[in-house]
Formats: structure tokens, sequence, C-alpha cells
């Protein structure tokens, strides 16, 4: 059974681009290594399910769990 892509769905990137300075902001996010409440947001929203958490609680969760990853230095 062939699965359709993003693009045939009608679901690109192309349709769902985001403006110049979000993404600056969602890379510079990532690259400090602070938790980013929107992208988690349209990650529950692609995933089809609703938001576990609020923002408060997202980002306790989202340090809570920085610190207990393995690390190697």
């Amino acid at each position: 059974m062939r699965r359709e892509t993003e693009r045939e769905t009608g679901k690109g990137k192309r349709e769902r681009a985001l403006p110049f300075p979000t993404r600056v902001a969602r890379v510079l996010r990532r690259i400090i290594g602070a938790p980013d409440y929107q992208a988690y947001l349209e990650h529950c929203r692609s995933a089809g399910h609703a938001p576990t958490l609020g923002e408060r609680e997202y980002v306790a969760h989202f340090f809570e769990a920085k610190g207990k990853g393995v690390r190697c230095c």
C-alpha cells in the first residue's frame, strides 16, 4: 500500500512555513538550549493529540529532563 507524501496531501513545508524572525528565534533557542513551548504545541497539533502540559509545566519538565541525560563531559 502506497503512502501519500506531504506534498500530495497539501501539508508540505511551504504551506506551513514560519516567518523568518520566528525561525531565527527558534534556532537560537536550540543553540542555547532554551525550551520552545510553541514548537511543543505545534508538535502536539501535528501528532493529533492535545498538549498535556501548560507552559509552566513544560518549562519545568524541560529543565528537569535536561540534566538527567547521558553526558560525556
